[in-house]
Order: structure tokens, then sequence, then C-alpha cells
């Protein structure tokens, strides 16, 4: 099974991105989980998720892919 566990991804990624602002591994761990478990957010992601899968532009103005969509043009990272 690789590691982290799928269902478990988004809270190591973005405890991965806190861990280098707080103290402590546990601290990021803890906000990313919090972050991660708010409904709120699970929704604005769901909502994210479903503009794309229709092929519409999600709202977001730091969306990449929303942003070459409207321009025409690939942006590089």
């Amino acid at each position: 099974m690789p590691y982290p566990p799928a269902d478990d991804r988004l809270r190591h990624l973005l405890a991965q991105q806190i861990n280098c602002h707080v103290d402590t591994w546990k601290l990021a761990f803890f906000i990313a989980g919090a972050i991660v478990d708010d409904p709120e957010v699970r929704a604005e992601m769901q909502r994210i998720a479903d503009a794309h899968a229709s092929g519409q532009p999600c709202g977001d103005r730091h969306c990449r892919a929303c942003f070459e969509m409207a321009t025409g043009s690939p942006t590089t990272p």
C-alpha cells in the first residue's frame, strides 16, 4: 500500500506545506486535518471539481487551468 493512504494524501500534502511555517510536524498535521475536515472547504473543493469536470471555469483567479482556458496560452511554472 502506498504511503500516505489515498484518503489521506490531501492532509499530508497540506501538512508538508504548513510544516515550513510551524515548529512541529504534529502541529502541521493537526492544522492540515482541520482544513481537510472542514465542511466548507470540502464543499468548495467539490464545487471546483464539478466546474472543471463540466468544462466550466471554476471562478478561482489563481486556477492555472481556467486562466489558460480563458487566455488560450499556457502559463509557465
